[in-house]
């Protein structure tokens, strides 16, 4: 007689998975069991008096790692037919219960491996800290790769047929399109796991061999990061917290796309009083969710651009308001009049440093003595790679450079005068340049040099 199993399904809703077993013939002589919470002595009472011809063993097990575990078992291509039918009535129950919905990824759909398939797919990702999950659609075959610490790594390869499953799965719970194949399609869902709530954003785009689909995974359970931990030095520290200090203005946060730009703003508007303040932000997607903030989220097919949400976010009375990015000049202009009539403003500009910045509002029609007049402090930064004795890298840190304005800066500004001048004038008075940071890192071991090059390329 065989011993009994665990269905995936009671697994994720239990919190508790084998992780090996020790022993030969039919009944294993010890079972290991890794579980989320090790304090549960009932859940360990009812695992002994099932597995009662076994020695059952229980150690604690990380979110991640069960995360993993629970991955590779959802993924078993014979999962359904072997595991999903429980031998007892109460067994039977606690999966019905435990599938509160579609979209929780870590419960299972018992007759769909499809599902099985994108619930492995999003917890191993999850495990592996990854921002994206992209699934791409070859000659013969579809590849699924994760960007993890901003690099995008190969995990697996799956059938065409089996791809296809997964495409309409995934298009299935964003209320997507099954059947449309020849046009792209945008949408989000919401996922759950034990330990995550997850907003997916889903962009499916044809290709010639099929779908190119790209899941941007913003992990709404992770406690919001504070400044401290982002990995600014003790002199930018410094001048981040006089941003405190500031009642109104325009603050400027820049650089490429996934440079930690939303993270930054995140952490800084956390650092505000959001009681005696009216904060209010306008983002796409909305990747925080920050107490006591009103956060609008912008849909540009309903008419909720940045530009109109701003024009309506005057009546609402704010003290701050964050703009999530100043694309164009109607939006440009209308951050410059909030921050003239007494407001602060937060938003990013997608510039290389923080002295183009100006200058990039400048080309958008902003006169330079309006910048000069608004402008308080503008924070250019880069992710990169932080060293790791035994992977090479693990996780990522800031490197930045600092531009807070005074009289004679804004005056420079105001005057026309070019960036050149600008360097010149802050060299003079100790400013960290994108490539000083940098090599101060460098030298403190906190990442390499290869990592530099790669960010920034050559200070040449």
């Amino acid at each position: 007689m065989n011993h009994p199993v665990l269905t995936p399904a009671f697994c994720a809703a239990n919190g508790i998975i084998i992780l090996r077993t020790e022993g030969r013939g039919s009944l294993a002589n010890s079972i290991y069991f890794g579980m989320l919470d090790t304090d549960n002595a009932v859940l360990k009472v009812r695992i002994s008096k099932t597995f009662h011809d076994s020695k059952c063993n229980f150690q604690k097990l990380e979110a991640d790692i069960f995360n993993l575990e629970l991955s590779r078992l959802f993924s078993e291509e014979k999962i359904c037919e072997d595991l999903s039918k429980p031998e007892k009535k109460e067994d039977r129950e606690a999966v019905r219960d435990s599938i509160i919905k579609d979209s929780a990824i870590d419960h299972i759909s018992d007759d769909a491996p499809a599902v099985n398939l994108l619930n492995s797919i999003f917890l191993e990702a999850i495990s592996m800290h990854a921002s994206d999950i992209h699934i791409e659609s070859g000659a013969n075959e579809t590849s699924i790769r994760y960007r993890i610490d901003g690099i995008l790594t190969g995990i697996k390869t799956i059938s065409q047929e089996r791809a296809l499953a997964v495409s309409a799965r995934l298009k299935i719970l964003a209320n997507l399109n099954v059947l449309e194949s020849r046009r792209p399609q945008d949408g989000h869902v919401d996922v759950r796991t034990n330990s995550y709530s997850l907003d997916v954003r889903i962009s499916v785009v044809p290709t010639i061999y099929g779908e190119s689909i790209v899941l941007r995974l913003l992990n709404r359970s992770d406690s919001l990061l504070s400044l401290d931990s982002l990995g600014f030095s003790a002199q930018h520290m410094d001048k981040l917290r006089g941003i405190l200090r500031i009642s109104s203005g325009l603050i400027l946060v820049t650089g490429p796309t996934g440079s930690g730009k939303t993270t930054t703003l995140a952490a800084l508007l956390k650092e505000l009083n959001v009681n005696s303040s009216k904060i209010i932000s306008i983002e796409d997607p909305v990747e925080y969710r920050i107490p006591g903030l009103t956060q609008i989220q912008v849909q540009e097919e309903l008419g909720l651009s940045f530009d109109s949400s701003l024009r309506r976010i005057f009546r609402q009375d704010p003290d701050v308001i964050m703009i999530g990015e100043i694309r164009d000049t109607e939006t440009a202009e209308l951050a410059i009049r909030a921050a003239l009539t007494g407001h602060l403003v937060f938003a990013t500009i997608h510039t290389n440093n923080a002295i183009e910045a100006p200058y990039r509002l400048q080309n958008m029609g902003i006169p330079a003595y309006m910048v000069a007049a608004v402008l308080k402090m503008v924070i250019a930064q880069r992710l990169v790679r932080k060293a790791c004795p035994n992977t090479g890298f693990k996780g990522r840190t800031v490197i930045a450079e600092i531009m807070g304005m005074d009289a004679e800066l804004s005056a420079l500004i105001s005057n026309g005068q070019s960036s050149v001048q600008l360097l010149s004038y802050l060299r003079g008075v100790q400013f960290k340049t994108l490539f000083d940071d940098a090599g101060e890192k460098i030298a403190s071991g906190i990442t390499a040099e290869s990592e530099i090059l790669r960010e920034l390329g050559s200070r040449e």
